[in-house]
């Protein structure tokens, strides 16, 4: 081979390159750790990501052993099928772990605190005339509330029309995950009209893929004039494609007309998923 020539113009004698110590990262102060029992003493780690870091050993147990201990451990829901997906990565499990989706309502301010995130087309929130949307905090001329809401939404005499974007991966649902475990999404909604006018209601929730192309959706729609309180549901489940979000949209007005607002009233709105081999439901 030759000799190779450092800074200073001398020859170095080529070294063999010398082979890595396979214990490298399972020393811990000249004491070995089995790799299992080293998995188990990371799952506690935080924050997880950093060790990731300190060598390949820790990093390669990391993305494979430690995930699958913590998601079980910490992620309300999943068992041992979802590592059954071996194109799910580190990432998938990661975001899962970090957002918990399984526990969690995916639809912001669903019980009418107050207007935020909901947007209207066009803008019919707030405001004293009788073609915008309206809160109560008590409901007037129906039924009371269901169990654990304490506020509605109100239309009024013209459509009253206001819709949601969930950006699944915001929630802790990555493509990759929601490609090949293609967890059940449950919708939900409250509605309810009042003793003295007629209403009509809407609710459309569509599946978008990430080109915002429509995959699937659900139409639910309903003429009625009833003061009791009524629960619209659906699962959306064995979609054919990728899903990257949910559109939620819901309407309504009332049937004869009048000033002020007598129309449907909407409530408890809810989007979850349930991973594999789990049936009960995310809380609000």
């Amino acid at each position: 081979m030759g000799a190779v020539y450092g800074k200073e113009g001398s020859p170095k004698q080529d070294s063999p390159e010398e082979e890595p110590d396979p214990n490298n990262g399972l020393l811990l102060n000249e004491f070995y750790l089995p790799p299992e029992v080293l998995a188990h003493i990371l799952s506690y780690l935080q924050p997880i990501l950093n060790g990731r870091r300190v060598c390949k050993v820790w990093r390669d147990i990391i993305d494979t052993v430690v995930w699958r201990e913590k998601v079980l451990r910490e992620v309300p829901g999943a068992t041992t099928t979802l590592f059954q997906h071996k194109e799910l990565k580190w990432p998938d499990f990661y975001h899962l772990w970090l957002n918990k989706p399984h526990e969690k309502n995916l639809i912001r301010n669903g019980s009418a605190e107050e207007f935020e995130h909901w947007s209207a087309r066009p803008n019919t929130f707030g405001g004293s005339n009788g073609s915008k949307w309206k809160i109560e905090k008590k409901p007037i001329g129906c039924d009371p509330f269901p169990a654990g809401i304490k506020r509605c939404f109100v239309t009024s005499y013209d459509w009253c029309s206001a819709e949601q974007v969930i950006n699944l991966f915001d929630c802790g649902l990555s493509p990759n995950f929601m490609k090949y475990v293609r967890p059940d999404i449950h919708i939900e909604e409250w509605y309810a009209g009042r003793f003295d006018c007629g209403f009509r209601y809407c609710l459309k929730v569509t599946l978008l893929n990430r080109f915002l192309e429509a995959v699937d959706d659900f139409v639910f729609e309903t003429t009625g004039h009833t003061s009791a309180w009524a629960k619209v549901e659906h699962v959306f489940s064995n979609y054919d494609q990728e899903v990257s979000s949910i559109l939620f949209h819901h309407k309504g007005k009332d049937t004869q007309f009048w000033a002020g607002h007598y129309g449907c009233k909407v409530t408890g709105a809810k989007v979850f998923v349930t991973l594999p081999g789990l049936e009960d439901k995310g809380s609000c």
